[in-house]
């Protein structure tokens, strides 16, 4: 295996292994995420069995957490629960059953910490995990990183995440694999809004969201009257937008009320602290819309300049006047509405979900080759 850019440079399968090997995925639901959004939408292109995090506590899963709750607290991950060690002992049960199955973590950073140790109890099954979270934050997260040399292969969703993956693993089982977007569903107004007489911004989001640059970037443009920020985020940001009344706070909508904020706003703004995959950034995108955002490289490996003004991260200045240049623009808004949109149709499911199986190929191809060994 070899790390992979996005559009992959060649095909890292060989032409004649054309067998996936039978597949569980280890999934979970991101409360924070639209319906049709997240990670756990690829579940729904990939052929194969479910371990979904356990939304019943019968009294028998109770007693074996219980049981089992320093293996929670010696995990070194901050975000493995209870649930994610009876998910994993579900993933040991059918690790047992049979040989030649990929056992793929959605959401590494949540789900994974023990299965790993089934190689050593029986061998010929491979593991899978995605990560999702920007190097300085995964080592908050995950303090103790062992587990991960135990892994076949790791899918990241940013190029910004392959040195502290191949750290434990090696480059050559790290692979870039963005994360997919509905380009079905997120679809660009029909016919074409034209711009009112108020020149709407969007903003959504909280997760690793530079609030405060956007609240500074909104005061800075508060005396044109024709400029407004409609914010979707969560109530506890309230605050940090105090005195300015060219904001509307918005907060639990359903996803058909967030789809008509990305087909009747005029632009996308959203400053970042730091980012790997977003999905509020591919949202906007396969709706057309252009965008002003933080010059990320986890940002850059899904937009650029045809499709976004890319501005120095806390720089609340240059953020203000692009929003100033793009609302007078309705050309340049236009030509970026549209390289969006065409940049979002290649992070399509089907074409994510094709990419993914490829690493389940390799990972079955080493299995094989374990086998005749």
């Amino acid at each position: 295996m070899r790390a992979q850019s996005w559009p992959p440079e060649a095909r890292v399968v060989p032409s004649h292994v054309t067998t996936v090997p039978p597949v569980t995925l280890i999934t979970l639901r991101m409360s924070g995420h639209a319906g049709a959004s997240g990670y756990d939408r690829l579940q729904e292109f990939i052929e194969g069995d479910r371990i979904r995090l356990h939304g019943c506590w019968t009294l028998g899963r109770r007693l074996v957490a219980r049981t089992l709750r320093p293996m929670v607290r010696r995990s070194g991950s901050l975000w493995y629960q209870r649930a994610n060690l009876l998910s994993e002992l579900e993933a040991a049960r059918r690790w047992l059953a049979r040989k030649g199955q990929v056992f793929h973590y959605l959401y590494g950073e949540n789900s994974y910490r023990y299965l790993g140790h089934m190689k050593a109890v029986r061998p010929g099954n491979a593991i899978v995990c995605t990560y999702h979270t920007p190097p300085e934050r995964f080592r908050q997260v995950v303090t103790n990183r062992g587990h991960i040399a135990r892994l076949d292969a790791v899918i990241v969703m940013s190029t910004v995440q392959r040195e502290i993956c191949a750290e434990s693993l090696g480059a050559e089982r790290v692979f870039f694999i963005p994360h997919g977007i509905d380009v079905d569903y997120y679809t660009p107004a029909s016919p074409a809004r034209a711009r009112g007489e108020v020149f709407r911004c969007l903003f959504v989001g909280s997760h690793l969201r530079d609030i405060e640059t956007l609240a500074a970037a909104a005061r800075a443009l508060r005396p044109r009257g024709d400029i407004r920020f409609t914010v979707v985020t969560r109530p506890a940001n309230l605050p940090k937008f105090e005195g300015l009344d060219n904001i509307d706070i918005r907060s639990n909508l359903d996803d058909h009320q967030l789809l008509s904020l990305y087909r009747e706003s005029d632009l996308f703004v959203m400053p970042l602290l730091d980012s790997t995959a977003n999905n509020s950034l591919l949202e906007a995108m396969a709706c057309g819309m252009p965008m002003v955002t933080t010059d990320l490289q986890g940002v850059r490996d899904y937009a650029n300049e045809t499709c976004a003004v890319l501005t120095g991260k806390g720089d609340a200045r240059a953020l203000s006047e692009a929003i100033e240049w793009l609302a007078r623009d309705d050309g340049a808004r236009e030509r970026m509405g549209r390289a969006s949109r065409d940049r979002a149709l290649a992070f399509r499911w089907e074409t994510i979900a094709g990419h993914t199986r490829d690493v389940y190929r390799l990972a079955g191809l080493n299995l094989a080759t374990d086998k005749a060994a």
